[in-house]
């Protein structure tokens, strides 16, 4: 019997013929670095909407909920910015800045809101799995697109093979039932 090699555990690999970071996860490998900070944001979504509704039942309001929210988020991501860029990290945004870069602060708000909303509505299960099978089908709308950053298309050399239908056929099933499981609101 001949023993397969075995690469050394934690072998050196040149930058020349190490892996692109940005390309797709080949089949079969762990999970990713990345797949694995989405999976703890989705999970820290849930604890973030239970101390929102908290702050909600306290008397504030969505609205005020949302600003703690916002005004939390906006001083850390200031106060690491100014530290990595300098103190006039400030200006050089407002120089380059275009209307259209309100978009992605609507945008959250938008999901932040209705995240809670939701979640006080019916409940964290229906409203993760609504906001999952929505991106879901913008995901898939943006990576056919080509707005992703990835190579677009459907077959086999694009990022929507047979597989990603099929799984994003479940997923969707999925929040289907779970709709449907809870009954009327």
């Amino acid at each position: 019997m001949i023993a397969a090699r075995q690469e050394p555990r934690h072998a050196i690999v040149p930058d020349a013929i190490r892996p692109d970071p940005l390309a797709p996860p080949r089949r079969g490998r762990p999970m990713t670095g990345a797949a694995l900070l989405c999976l703890v944001a989705g999970a820290a979504l849930v604890i973030q909407n239970a101390v929102m509704g908290a702050i909600v039942a306290r008397g504030t309001g969505l609205t005020g909920a949302l600003l703690c929210n916002s005004l939390v988020g906006l001083s850390l991501l200031g106060l690491v910015e100014v530290w990595r860029s300098g103190p006039a990290f400030p200006l050089r945004l407002a120089e380059r800045a275009e209307p259209w870069f309100l978009v992605p602060g609507l945008l959250g708000t938008l999901v932040v809101a209705a995240s809670l909303y939701g979640y006080r509505q019916q409940g964290a299960t229906v409203t993760v799995a609504m906001v999952v099978a929505g991106q879901l089908a913008a995901g898939i709308a943006g990576d056919a697109m080509g707005l992703t950053g990835r190579k677009g298309g459907l077959g086999p050399d694009g990022s929507l093979g047979l597989q990603t239908w099929i799984g994003a056929a479940l997923l969707l099933a999925g929040a289907v039932l779970i709709l449907r499981g809870r009954g009327p609101a």
